[in-house]
């Protein structure tokens, strides 16, 4: 897609990006707890989100595995937002939530506003106990999964929008 903002999902393995990136390109009508493959390398979703301005996404869903890892920086190219992915209910993923945003935000040049975080806790945990990341006090628009499937695309058009018109004033 010509003209397409670059959308790049990232983090640790196994913490349900295929899940949310195909939610997101309105592949699937439900987040739920659907068990996808893990993703080899990556795969892109081409999809555009309509209002008064119609923005035409490329959605990267990249593994999380860090033998994919040689790929990263070439995901990355041009890249105009991410939308990181962790369990907070994993123990490690807490410390690795903060280096795939120095590497994937960070070390590619863009700005806090141009990542979003969900915090995705899987299927069958409707615990409310939830500690947000410190990161969500920084970064544009950030939520858990337990929200309803209405109020997560409408906080995902309207980062993708922010990040349109970052994009825009360059």
């Amino acid at each position: 897609m010509s003209g397409a903002l670059k959308v790049v999902v990232a983090g640790p393995k196994g913490t349900g990006k295929t899940i949310i990136s195909d939610f997101l390109a309105n592949q699937t009508q439900e987040l739920g707890g659907a068990y996808a493959e893990p993703t080899a390398g990556v795969r892109i979703l081409e999809f555009e989100l309509g209002g008064s301005r119609n923005v035409n996404i490329e959605l990267w869903d990249s593994s999380g595995d860090n033998s994919f890892e040689s790929c990263w920086k070439a995901i990355m190219t041009d890249a105009d937002a991410v939308v990181l992915v962790y369990n907070p209910d994993a123990p490690s993923h807490d410390q690795q939530l903060g280096d795939w945003f120095e590497y994937f935000v960070k070390k590619n040049g863009l700005k806090d506003e141009q990542c979003m975080i969900f915090a995705h806790r899987g299927a069958g945990n409707t615990s409310d106990k939830f500690k947000p990341h410190p990161l969500f006090n920084r970064v544009t628009a950030a939520l858990t999964t337990n929200a309803s499937g209405k109020d997560i695309k409408e906080m995902f058009e309207n980062f993708i929008r922010d990040v349109n018109n970052i994009k825009s004033r360059k």
